[in-house]
């Protein structure tokens, strides 16, 4: 808080609860376009609807703590280590790839649940991107400006120069 306090050139407390709630905004758009969780050995769940190889692309991971799946029966199961392995590109993309696995639920949207160690520590990158996002919207806290005959416009936004050296692809290729 007293960093980004600094940075908007702030010295009162009147507005601590609004500046937060813009940190922990910006905190998320950043971790979305990015597609990384900023805190650290955070749990998360990816979902797959069948048993193709998929890159778990939200993170970065740490480690595959295991595949659970919802067999014929519709009972919640976990699939045997020995019948996935996973890839660690050097682009910060983990992929994983199953082998001789069981049939799942037919009517499950998503009967495989792969759970995750992901998080990292924020770049100076996304930590700067962060302030200018929070400045941004402390200081346009509309989503348009009405200037003097000019109109209404959209507020211009530049941090993807900042962002896109962090981003994790999630295309497979």
């Amino acid at each position: 808080m007293a960093d980004m306090k600094e940075f908007l050139r702030v010295d009162h407390d009147d507005e601590d609860t609004t500046i937060a709630a813009l940190m922990d905004a910006a905190v998320l758009f950043c971790g979305d376009r990015t597609n990384r969780h900023f805190t650290a050995n955070t749990e998360a769940i990816f979902y797959l609807n069948n048993w193709r190889a998929a890159a778990l692309a939200f993170g970065p991971v740490g480690n595959v703590q295991n595949v659970k799946y919802y067999d014929v029966n519709g009972t919640l199961q976990t699939l045997d280590t020995s019948l996935w392995y996973v890839e660690k590109r050097t682009d910060g993309v983990w992929r994983i790839f199953f082998h001789d696995v069981p049939d799942v639920e037919d009517y499950n949207a998503q009967p495989i649940e792969i759970t995750c160690r992901v998080g990292a520590t924020a770049s100076p990158n996304i930590k700067h991107a962060i302030r200018m996002i929070v400045a941004h919207w402390y200081e346009n806290r509309r989503a348009v400006v009405v200037g003097a005959g000019v109109g209404a416009a959209g507020v211009p936004m530049a941090v993807d120069s900042l962002l896109n050296p962090e981003r994790i692809e999630t295309s497979w290729q």
